[in-house]
């Protein structure tokens, strides 16, 4: 894998609004980082994920054969809870508690 680039390129401080603004304004006020930008930012090459247009990807299970000898992260499950009407689930809920933990430990 290669050397990490500086995290200021790829990764955003979350900008906390009062009230929360719609989906479609949240969507249409930020412009999508490409996802090569993403993978260098996570010292991924790309014969290490397969592209689905500028914005998606997906991770090859050989990079976790290069992993083998990485510390271990931490592992949180969030499972079993039923979605809102709205349709805020385990995904939802997962990406909400990463970006309030990154923000409450003021990093990116």
């Amino acid at each position: 894998m290669t050397s990490s680039p500086s995290s200021s390129s790829v990764m955003r401080k979350l900008d906390v609004v009062s009230p929360v603004p719609a989906d479609i304004d949240i969507a249409n006020s930020v412009e999508p980082i490409h996802i090569s930008e993403i993978a260098k930012h996570l010292n991924l090459t790309p014969n290490h994920y397969d592209l689905y247009g500028k914005y998606k990807a997906k991770v090859l299970l050989s990079v976790l054969d290069e992993l083998q000898e990485s510390k271990d992260g931490y592992y949180v499950v969030v499972g079993g809870i039923t979605p809102t009407p709205l349709g805020e689930g385990k995904s939802t809920t997962t990406v909400g508690l990463c970006q309030a933990l990154g923000a409450f430990l003021d990093k990116k």
